[in-house]
């Protein structure tokens, strides 16, 4: 039996591949391994809706200073000293490719610098030097697009934070990891995998519907076996006529009689639509879970067989886990960094992120509050000591506050401002 087999490889970690001809280290076998981050984000649809909502949670409503408005002088030179846009970017790539890049702007190289600006740079095309004795990466080379670089082309040289003196340096948010010194993989690392999946079964799917001939059958020519070139002329030709959104419908087959006509065998699988709809939700839940999102809803994904009426007190349980869990160590890491970048300038204001909700509570609480203490409304003590004792100051004085009354005016005060 004459057959080609095809080889399925599994998912490899990518490694830090060190060349001695060259200064630099690659990333990944192909020194590619942030183009197929970027692919995983693209191509899956859960695995760009978790990392999308992630970035937008952790940017909130923008970085502010402790103690000062939005709109206060102090805030606006934080925000102009690293742009919205800038920060934003910098989150994506972080939570995305595992790492990201800030260019620190000096006013001058040399010394008594001042720092004037924090820009994003991509990620993605650099590539860190090989360490020093003491272990430390002092620069990282720039080059566009690695995977179509050339041995002819020249490589920029730029030093990290707190290296040189030089009038732009990069600080590299690279979280520690057991093993890689280099480079970090993404926290979804785990996940991987499956956004994977979930890409091959989109294809799968979508050229089944294009395909006139699926591919799950096997044409058998039962007239000799012929040279691997004609085998090899005699597939190509099958596939030319047959596969496609315009192939051909009718098999016209000539035989010499028939016993050694053409057959053609279905392979079928059984109870397809079940198969493909639990690889479906399998590869959701773990893409899920490698985010480390407590709950769906927070997506916009809502459990089968749930209405919406019961999901407030679930989207604000997991919203208040996720953001103590996820979102709160990302923010107080880029905040760590931008604090150390703006030390050199002297003293540095506390910074926060401005964390958003994806639903408001704010009414919610202010009625339970009132409702918690509508006994505790204050009496006039001139009043009390006139009342004789076991006199029921509520239906006298009229003392009680109506449940129904303290709603309709905290609708009517948040309605006027």
């Amino acid at each position: 039996m004459n057959l080609n087999l095809v080889n399925l490889s599994g998912y490899d970690m990518p490694k830090a591949i060190e060349d001695k001809r060259k200064e630099w280290v690659a990333y990944g076998e192909d020194n590619d391994y942030y183009r197929f981050l970027i692919d995983s984000y693209l191509q899956s649809a859960t695995n760009n809706a978790a990392i999308r909502s992630i970035s937008d949670q952790i940017y909130g409503e923008g970085i502010c200073i402790d103690g000062k408005e939005k709109d206060s002088k102090e805030v606006k030179e934080l925000r102009s000293f690293v742009g919205h846009r800038d920060l934003k970017k910098i989150i994506l790539e972080r939570k995305m490719l595992g790492q990201a890049a800030m260019q620190v702007i000096y006013s001058k190289a040399g010394n008594d610098r001042k720092v004037v600006k924090v820009k994003h740079f991509p990620i993605h095309t650099l590539r860190p030097e090989k360490m020093d004795e003491n272990g430390v990466i002092n620069n990282y080379y720039y080059h566009p697009n690695w995977s179509e670089k050339k041995r002819s082309d020249t490589l920029k040289k730029i030093p990290t934070f707190g290296t040189s003196k030089e009038k732009v340096e990069l600080m590299i948010l690279k979280p520690y990891l057991s093993g890689y010194d280099y480079f970090c993989p993404p926290d979804y690392s785990g996940s991987l995998p499956y956004a994977e999946l979930e890409n091959e079964i989109a294809d799968y799917l979508l050229n089944e519907t294009k395909n006139s001939f699926s591919g799950t059958k096997v044409i058998n020519f039962n007239n000799g076996v012929p040279d691997i070139e004609q085998r090899e002329a005699i597939t190509r030709d099958v596939k030319g006529k047959l596969t496609g959104s315009r192939g051909q419908k009718v098999i016209v087959a000539f035989n010499e009689n028939q016993e050694s006509a053409t057959t053609v065998e279905d392979i079928s699988l059984n109870d397809a639509p079940s198969h493909y709809e639990y690889l479906a939700n399998e590869a959701m839940h773990k893409i899920l879970v490698g985010h480390r999102i407590t709950s769906p809803m927070l997506l916009g994904i809502k459990d089968s067989g749930k209405g919406l009426g019961n999901n407030a007190d679930e989207i604000k349980t997991a919203s208040q886990l996720f953001t103590s869990t996820v979102i709160a160590p990302y923010q107080n890491e880029i905040i760590d960094a931008l604090e150390e970048i703006m030390e050199l300038n002297g003293e540095v204001p506390e910074l926060y992120f401005i964390t958003s909700q994806p639903i408001e509570f704010t009414e919610e609480n202010q009625e339970a509050d009132y409702d918690e203490n509508k006994d505790e409304t204050p009496v006039n003590k001139d009043e009390a000591d006139n009342v004789e004792e076991g006199t029921n100051l509520s239906s006298d004085y009229n003392l009680s506050v109506d449940p129904k009354f303290v709603k309709d005016a905290i609708e009517l005060y948040n309605a006027s401002k």
